[in-house]
């Protein structure tokens, strides 16, 4: 036997072995994503994802360590899951790892704002008031960073949202993932843009309108765009001041308060509010995901 023959062979046996002992072909685990510290996984199915989380422990309601698992894009037959629970669960399941990275990259950033508060805005070096004034920019802050009112504002934008506010909405937005959108552009939030090459063209448009659906090539990057945009978009001004309030209180983050914060996200306004409030409220995701952390150890 030649030397290809033997390589090729080494790499499909332990695939078909996999296939007849267990029905599917294993997982394709993908390097580690250096921002968020999430294995990214692919997978050609709901099946695989399922059978990925169960073979991990990860089942719904959730335990209290998640696996740090990134899935960049949801399987595509999601829509075909003919049962709803299941296909509820495999979309929480898939959404939550993410929503919980992003969140701690936002409270880590907020926790050096802090730090630097506390060292004195004056007393910081050039590098370090630099770097405050470029998050102050990020965040869309006009005003000296050396000012009391500034430095507040930036506190009350840099700050995490509830998992359970973001998977409701996400589930309400995209239909559990299986939205036009969700399928070709990993929009789970339908956020706009008015970059055509940014994004997808809604059906049924009016003529000489300019917007577009946004785009993104993953699903981490929809739910960044989506807190970026709670945390910087004045129309959400309420929701930030009503978590600022929660926080100089020393009280949890309510996400069934918060989420009366979002009457501009949709042309629904209260009614919205209503069904996202339900949302969590059914599906028993603010009990469930008060004390969830990622597991960084597969």
């Amino acid at each position: 036997m030649n030397t290809v023959v033997q390589k090729i062979l080494a790499l499909v046996t332990p695939l078909l072995v996999a296939f007849l002992l267990t029905g599917f072909i294993p997982v394709q685990r993908e390097e580690v994503d250096e921002r968020l510290q999430l294995q990214r996984i692919t997978v050609s199915s709901s099946a695989e994802l399922a059978a990925v989380f169960d073979d991990l422990g990860y089942l719904w309601p959730p335990p209290s360590l998640i696996p740090a698992l990134e899935v960049s894009k949801l399987p595509h037959d999601l829509a075909q899951l003919r049962d709803v629970k299941q296909k509820k669960t495999l979309f929480f399941r898939a959404l939550l790892p993410i929503v919980l990275a992003e969140n701690e990259q936002v409270l880590q950033l907020r926790q050096h704002i802090i730090k630097l508060y506390t060292k004195g805005v004056m007393n910081l070096d050039e590098g370090e008031q630099r770097w405050l004034e470029s998050i102050a920019k990020t965040y869309k802050i006009k005003g000296n960073i050396v000012e009391a009112k500034t430095q507040r504002t930036l506190l009350a934008r840099v700050d995490s949202v509830p998992e359970a506010l973001v998977l409701a909405q996400a589930a309400n937005e995209s239909a559990w993932g299986t939205s036009r959108f969700a399928r070709q552009g990993n929009n789970l939030f339908g956020q706009w843009t008015y970059r055509q090459s940014e994004g997808i063209v809604p059906l049924g448009r009016p003529e000489g309108a300019t917007y577009a659906v946004r785009a993104f090539p993953t699903i981490d990057a929809s739910v960044r765009a989506y807190i970026h945009n709670l945390n910087t978009n004045r129309a959400y001004a309420d929701l930030r001041l009503k978590r600022q309030q929660m926080r100089e209180e020393d009280r949890p983050l309510d996400a069934h308060q918060l989420a009366t914060g979002l009457m501009a996200y949709s042309e629904r306004g209260e009614k919205y509010v209503r069904d996202i409030q339900a949302m969590m409220r059914s599906n028993r995701l603010m009990s469930r995901l008060d004390n969830v952390s990622l597991k960084r150890e597969l």
